[in-house]
């Protein structure tokens, strides 16, 4: 006889579960603050450099860190609206708002690509030539050296489950190459060879493409409710046979969102159990 019933949860497990859940969104709506004080002084570092040189390649990555500051605004009020409770309209919860801010992230950072490749390949044909002194070298190694703090920081604190963390992750190591990759073309330009600084903003862009695709990819798996893996899906049904009292389910489904795993299952439990 199939009855419906609800699977017993330990109460202690629930409540740590929760007090954890609540912490990881402290921490990353504290980790976009983070992110939006380091880009603060990143852009500054990058626009002064940017003034004193008319480097293509520190445009690319001031423009960069420019959206950054945007997308750490979308990460913020993606992770806060996300973290409140199921309402009436919303009785999943509201955690692909979180998504949503990975997407805004993932967007401004394709643009940029874009039109750093215009410009770049425009100097490549035209022939631009740069004055670079050694302020504008340190300038540009401190930004790889805030940068690499960043990335260690959200690796360690802030929870990488997170979409919208994740996307900064990836955004935050892709800027460590490309900061870099400006300081090598802004030092070679200063030395004569002027190419070095397109060619150095055009591998800009294919890095920062390629954090969209990658990051993307996994944005659009929680906007489709992708199901997890076969493996996942078969331990989801382990641990609810492991239940006392169930005999057994059907209908396992489950769908990511947000670092997390939503599951709906039917399960058949003796009949003095509902």
């Amino acid at each position: 006889m199939r009855q419906p019933g609800v699977i017993p949860i330990n109460p202690a497990f629930h409540i740590t579960s929760m007090a954890m859940e609540k912490k990881d969104i402290k921490d990353n709506l504290y980790a976009t603050k983070v992110i939006i004080g380091a880009n603060v002084f990143l852009i500054s570092s990058k626009l002064v450099v940017a003034l004193l040189t008319g480097s293509i390649g520190v445009i690319a990555v001031l423009v960069d860190s420019c959206f950054d500051m945007l997308g750490a605004a979308f990460a913020y009020f993606g992770i806060k609206k996300g973290s409140e409770p199921p309402d009436e309209n919303h009785l999943y919860g509201h955690r692909k708002f979180e998504v949503l801010g990975s997407v805004g992230q993932l967007a401004l950072i394709a643009i940029t690509a874009v039109l750093i490749v215009a410009e770049a390949a425009r100097r490549l044909i035209l022939g631009v030539k740069l004055e670079v002194n050694s302020i504008d070298l340190v300038l540009m190694l401190i930004t790889v050296l805030v940068d690499i703090a960043l990335v260690n920081y959200l690796k360690k604190y802030a929870d990488s489950k997170s979409p919208a963390i994740s996307a900064a992750i990836g955004n935050y190591t892709s800027d460590v190459m490309q900061n870099s990759l400006v300081f090598i073309g802004l030092f070679a330009a200063g030395t004569g060879l002027f190419a070095a600084d397109p060619i150095a903003a055009l591998i800009v862009a294919a890095l920062m493409m390629r954090v969209v695709v990658k990051v993307g990819k996994e944005t659009l798996g929680d906007l489709t409710d992708v199901s997890p893996p076969k493996e996942e899906l078969e331990a989801y049904g382990n641990a609810i046979m492991a239940v006392k009292r169930v005999k057994s389910f059907h209908k396992l489904r489950a769908r990511k969102v947000a670092g997390g795993v939503n599951i709906d299952v039917h399960v058949q439990l003796p009949p003095k159990s509902a």
